[in-house]
């Protein structure tokens, strides 16, 4: 009897402990919980507005351009269905400097574009009317891209389906299996769908090469207000960018950007879940292509509008470096001198912590390393293996990668 109230008071005292340390991480978040070690995502903020800065009006040639990567000091964008299969390589100002043709490919209806080391992935998996049983991946090597001579590049096509969708008549702009955004994570390719019947975006996983024909099956889902019109990963950060608009009547479209931060693992959904409204059509076009260019500045690009008047496609930047400042897990306000971040065998810590606790727990919650500092600049974590942690130094929270 003795025993087992002892252990009942054990996990008691556990699951307290463990409510006590989960919560929101993020002081800028209106519910910010400073006793808080590990994020729950629960985080909640007020509306916030963001203004993109106009770089320049794009090419003729780029009207309806969808998706966009930056590699080599240099932007890459694509158009979507009915275009020509091609690629587009511009400078940073937007100005077109080359474009190379997708040999043996088809564009159906191109909308995402991502990258890994070696390669790009083209999404030919536009699908307005919901009928497309056609789906597929384009996979073209950075080297081809750098030593092509001819305009021309080969491309490796993989087609894939998706395990829960039945029926194939639409209705058109009306059902949850159109997809735009595509992000390469860890040899695998994810997918954001633009739900059309519900404003929800589901997510796949799926290998970055396969044989035959792939059948996928959503992850998760999150519910965006809205329709996901492009997405890009930035792994050194592990931060998501996910650019979409909205009708709000009459077909007058805003347009917003949600920042997902500080998740676990590649669980994009569960971390904090920023929104920005970012303008309306008149001033940004129709919002399509985002790309990031470091771990805080990111393009956005918008297809031509030709309607009652006629707003030419562009090319914006922006600046998220003000809703990172003071984020638990990504840029706490000593982080700037927690470094190096990622780290191999030692960090730096700063005069003003010194003398503080420090512990450095798994993303499970296990307690990996406790030390009391006193006068140490350095603490060595060479003995952590490769991942992500969080660190608290007194009452001060941090994200730790550690990465040899």
């Amino acid at each position: 009897m003795g025993t087992k109230i002892v252990l009942a008071a054990f996990c008691v005292f556990a699951s307290g402990l463990l409510r006590a340390q989960s919560g929101c991480t993020d002081p800028q978040a209106m519910n910010y919980d400073a006793s808080a070690l590990f994020n729950d995502g629960t985080c909640l903020y007020s509306p916030t507005n963001d203004t993109p800065t106009l770089v320049q009006n794009l090419s003729s040639r780029l009207i309806e351009n969808s998706g966009m990567l930056v590699w080599d000091d240099h932007i890459w964008m694509l158009n979507d269905g009915g275009s020509l299969p091609m690629l587009f390589k511009l400078d940073l100002s937007g100005n077109i400097v080359d474009s190379v043709l997708v040999s043996s490919s088809t564009n159906v209806d191109w909308e995402g574009l991502t990258q890994s080391s070696t390669h790009f992935y083209i999404g030919d998996f536009g699908n307005n009317a919901g009928n497309r049983t056609d789906l597929a991946i384009y996979q073209v090597s950075k080297s081809d891209l750098s030593t092509t001579t001819t305009h021309s590049v080969p491309a490796e096509k993989r087609v894939f389906k998706y395990t829960d969708q039945h029926q194939f008549n639409g209705p058109s702009n009306g059902h949850a299996f159109d997809c735009e955004g595509l992000y390469y994570d860890h040899d695998s390719l994810v997918l954001l769908t633009k739900n059309w019947n519900n404003f929800y975006a589901k997510r796949y996983r799926m290998p970055a090469i396969w044989q035959d024909t792939l059948s996928i099956s959503p992850v998760d889902s999150m519910f965006m207000d809205g329709l996901i019109t492009d997405v890009s990963f930035d792994s050194s950060s592990n931060k998501v960018l996910a650019l979409g608009y909205k009708n709000n009547g009459s077909n007058f479209y805003t347009s917003f950007v949600y920042l997902l931060f500080d998740f676990n693992g590649s669980d994009i959904f569960s971390g904090n879940k920023r929104r920005l409204e970012l303008g309306n059509m008149l001033s940004l076009a129709q919002t399509e292509g985002i790309a990031w260019i470091d771990s805080v500045h990111a393009f956005i690009s918008s297809e031509q509008i030709s309607s009652i008047i006629t707003i030419p496609p562009k090319l914006f930047s922006c600046n998220f470096t003000s809703y990172f400042s003071g984020n638990v897990g990504v840029a706490d306000q000593q982080s700037q001198n927690i470094y190096p971040n990622p780290c191999a065998g030692f960090i730096q810590i700063p005069e003003v912590l010194r003398g503080k606790k420090l512990a450095i727990y798994s993303v499970s919650g296990h307690l990996e390393k406790e030390q009391q500092l006193e006068n140490e600049s350095y603490v060595d974590v060479s003995d952590l293996p490769n991942g992500s942690y969080f660190m608290s130094i007194g009452e001060f929270h941090f994200r730790l990668i550690k990465a040899d």
